[in-house]
């Protein structure tokens, strides 16, 4: 791989991590903002904060190696199709995160929270088809049963914890005050848990593309804080349409809601960290458990025509991202070759 070509891939990674923290920061504050438990400008501080502080946790806890950042991207097919060619390599890569990011700024501007990962998962599998190679069913088999079973767990979590705050409140055993402070704490650990998850995708890709060069994963402390820092700066400007769609067109929440609804998603999004292969969503997470916490207080509480809309786009991220992720490789090994 060139070293242009290497450069315009880690520029690109940046970009990526950057969208994501902008796509994702509803995940951590649209609770707390829609219920005045914080100002937007605090809840986003805090969030971006959070998020540089859990990527670098994150990163610093990482074995970095070629092994693992190609078993986790399910790049194994891609990088046996590309072997002796770094530059289609460099192409696929770039084809796959435009692809990611394009599918991201979509779901922005339609107010819907989507999987960065599922569409980077997604656009991997189409890059990898379109350059006649096997695609890496496994994992897509694997993220799947995640994207089925995590939004269930969060909703089911999330849903319980309602129903206990609710008992609690009858009793008069929590206060407002309580409950504000507790949310607060609460969208503090969601927005740690997403910068620990999801710095691993743009690290992982700037990781496969070094080691095609000849450069070792010991070389990228430089680019761990570069990614920690774009995660962050992207959550600091915010999603603000993602922000209403999770805070007010899917119910109407409460201090109690928002609390019940962001301990379930961070307690969804840990069981990445203790042995579940596939990344779990910090998107799904956090809208499911929001629906969750709604249908505890009647299932009129909860929109659900905003809910399937959200379930659908959940749905259609692998398939649209893979068509256009194989369309891109084509045009750009088209465009080489001539």
């Amino acid at each position: 791989m060139t070293s242009a070509v290497l450069m315009l891939v880690v520029l690109t990674a940046l970009a990526m991590a950057y969208m994501n923290g902008f796509h994702d920061a509803s995940n951590a504050v649209s609770t707390t903002i829609t219920t005045r438990t914080l100002r937007e400008s605090t809840a986003l501080a805090m969030a971006a904060l959070l998020n540089v502080l859990g990527a670098l946790l994150g990163m610093a806890l990482l074995v970095v190696t070629a092994e693992w950042a190609v078993r986790l991207l399910g790049m194994a097919p891609l990088i046996e199709a590309t072997a002796g060619d770094p530059d289609r390599l460099g192409l696929a890569l770039l084809a796959i995160m435009l692809t990611t990011i394009s599918w991201d700024l979509l779901t922005w501007w339609l107010g819907m929270p989507a999987s960065t990962w599922h569409a980077f998962f997604g656009a991997t599998l189409g890059v990898t088809l379109a350059i006649s190679a096997t695609g890496a069913w496994g994992l897509l088999g694997a993220v799947l049963v995640v994207s089925t079973m995590g939004p269930l767990l969060s909703a089911g979590l999330a849903f319980a914890l309602m129903h206990g705050l609710l008992r609690l409140g009858r009793h008069e055993r929590l206060q407002r005050g309580h409950l504000r402070f507790a949310q607060t704490l609460s969208a503090g650990a969601v927005a740690t848990g997403h910068g620990i998850n999801d710095s691993r995708l743009p690290l992982a890709v700037v990781v496969v593309a070094a080691t095609a060069t000849g450069s070792t994963p010991t070389e990228m402390l430089s680019i761990m804080i570069a990614v920690a820092i774009a995660v962050g700066a992207g959550t600091l400007m915010g999603g603000h349409r993602i922000i209403r769609t999770l805070g007010r067109h899917l119910t109407d929440l409460t201090v109690a809601q928002g609390l019940a609804a962001e301990i379930s998603a961070a307690t969804t999004m840990s069981l990445s960290l203790f042995g579940v292969s596939s990344p779990i969503s910090t998107s799904h997470a956090l809208a499911s458990s929001v629906v969750g916490a709604g249908a505890a207080k009647g299932l009129r509480n909860v929109r659900w025509r905003v809910a399937l809309h959200i379930a659908l786009t959940w749905l259609a991220t692998p398939l649209a991202t893979a068509i256009v992720g194989a369309a891109l490789i084509g045009l750009a090994l088209e465009f080489t070759a001539s």
